[in-house]
């Protein structure tokens, strides 16, 4: 997934893997040879996809990784986060229906010609894995095995089906030992079916082709898995086939939030459509005859009207700061396709001279153009800050200085307990120890003796704050408000009360005079009681 200029393929394959994917209807790829360093994450927004990967150190050199591409709709229902246990083994815990659970499992394996002791120590922590999963959970390991396992199901019944394919190499007996000893089936051998949708990998010397990579899932689950077969069409930068399983799971559906997601308010158009944003706020907040007596009542509907009529007058922002993929989408989008059409040429016809060097062509032009485009949409932002900066346009500049560059690779970190001894990477747990570190560190518990107490210094009292607030206090603590901030959970930023008129003002007067008199602050549907000492 590495980008490099001296490489033989385009820049952002994470990006490209993931639109094929999207393509594809892929749900959870597993994925070898990512070559990240540490534990991490990015996020392709265009193709809707979040990549996982565990990997080697830094300071290493990174030939192998593994990681998951996942649809975002399934993130956001994972109890836990995916957990790297080497830079060969990847997992994750799927929620199903009833309560039940399917662990993934992402594995790259010691080629052939790796030391017999590396073999032994890849098969030993896999094992291991295995062993901690729960039995009630279904299992689903999906990678490259770098073994041929041939064809012999009469000397491996369960683990080998009847429609296997090639010959046997000398990995073939840990994995196959693996799977005897776990009853793991390897759904590849299962289904009939041409010999191009089997095999995975072609010799780049003899130029056969072979089964390396493959899907195992316990016996008990096999019913679950409808087909497993190659998809010579997918092409993803690599010399591996994808393998596709299509498995009976039902997930859990999503927890329904309990408060709607807010929008952003394109509230930088306050400034020119003022007049249209105020009288649209009088029509809606003419005085009534009706007297509200309830705070958090009169809050709501003021806070509902609002939210309706800054939608109304500027609408909701969009997505900012594209990087240079997602900003030329439809030009890529084009070129894919392309050069999936002279692809498709070489499938349908694989001794044809001619397609194979239109797709070699295709390629080129493919990765000249990606490029290209990175290169000019680097230019027109280096223009653009630095006309920012000339015109001493400030806020304008330093948001081109955080424009987004590129999808962020934000870093894994399971927390530990507060003991130390457990690693935690449930998503439920984390948001507790968050709770449980800050409640520790922020506690309200205080010890104050009344001798610093008594050496503060007393001041007049002002009795002039124990009138209700006036119009003008509300109008000049409007106005000194500060725009271009983040909104609270309401989503209404300071924008709306600076530019929303006199009948606005008015109206929360009006709150802040009931609030006043009955000590009620309204805060979302609750209400806190204020004594008569504060």
């Amino acid at each position: 997934m590495q980008d490099s200029d001296s490489a033989d393929r385009p820049q952002r394959r994470s990006a490209l893997v993931a639109r094929e994917l999207a393509r594809l209807n892929i749900d959870i790829a597993a994925v070898s040879e990512v070559r990240f360093a540490e534990q991490g994450s990015l996020t392709e927004q265009g193709a809707g996809y979040t990549l996982y990967w565990s990997g080697k150190a830094k300071d290493d050199r990174r030939l192998s990784g593994v990681g998951f591409m996942i649809t975002n709709s399934i993130i956001s229902r994972l109890d836990s986060l995916p957990v790297g246990h080497s830079y060969r083994l990847m997992s994750l815990r799927l929620p199903l229906l009833e309560d039940q659970y399917a662990t993934i499992i992402s594995v790259y394996a010691p080629t052939l010609q790796a030391d017999p002791t590396t073999k032994e120590s890849f098969y030993s922590e896999l094992r291991s894995l295995l062993q901690k999963t729960k039995d009630t959970d279904k299992v689903f390991i999906m990678g490259d095995f770098n073994a041929r396992v041939g064809r012999d199901h009469t000397i491996w019944p369960g683990v080998l089906g009847r429609h296997g394919i090639g010959n046997c190499n000398d990995n073939r007996r840990l994995l196959l030992e693996l799977c005897a000893e776990h009853s793991l089936t390897i759904t590849n051998t299962l289904f009939q079916q041409k010999a191009r949708f089997k095999t995975t990998w072609k010799h780049p010397r003899s130029k056969h082709w072979h089964l390396l990579d493959y899907i195992l899932v316990r016996q008990k689950d096999v019913k679950d898995v409808l087909h497993t077969r190659v998809m010579p069409s997918a092409d993803c930068y690599t010399d591996h086939r994808l393998v596709r399983a299509t498995a009976r799971v039902i997930m859990r559906p999503a927890v329904k939030r309990k408060t709607p997601q807010i929008k952003t308010l394109q509230v930088d158009q306050l400034p020119l459509l003022k007049e249209k944003f105020q009288s649209e706020l009088e029509s809606k907040l003419a005085p009534t005859e009706a007297i509200d007596t309830d705070p958090e009542k009169m809050w709501q509907d003021l806070k509902s009207t609002l939210q309706e009529t800054t939608a109304e007058v500027v609408g909701f922002t969009t997505r900012k700061n594209k990087d240079w993929f997602d900003e030329s989408d439809e030009e890529i989008q084009q070129l894919i396709s392309d050069k999936r059409s002279c692809h498709q040429r070489v499938l349908s016809n694989p001794g044809y001279q001619a397609a194979k060097e239109s797709y070699r062509q295709a390629c080129c032009t493919l990765q000249k153009k990606l490029r290209e485009i990175q290169n000019d949409w680097w230019l027109a932002l280096a223009q653009r800050t630095q006309r920012y900066a000339d015109t001493g346009n400030s806020r304008a500049f330093y948001e081109a200085l955080h424009a987004v560059y590129g999808p962020t690779h934000q870093i894994q970190a399971p927390l530990r307990s507060a003991d130390g001894s457990t690693l935690l990477t449930d998503k439920k747990d984390i948001l507790n120890r968050w709770a449980e570190h800050y409640g520790t560190l922020f506690s309200d518990t205080r010890s104050v003796e009344d001798a610093s107490l008594d050496s503060i210094q007393q001041l007049p009292v002002k009795h002039e704050l124990d009138e209700p607030p006036s119009f003008d206090e509300v109008q000049t603590a409007a106005r000194k408000t500060n725009s271009h901030k983040a909104p609270g959970i309401d989503g209404l930023p300071a924008e709306v009360y600076k530019y929303g008129g006199d009948q606005l003002l008015e109206k929360l007067t009006s709150l802040f005079t009931l609030c006043w008199s009955k000590g009620e602050v309204p805060l979302g549907t609750r209400s806190y009681q204020i004594s008569s000492k504060q």
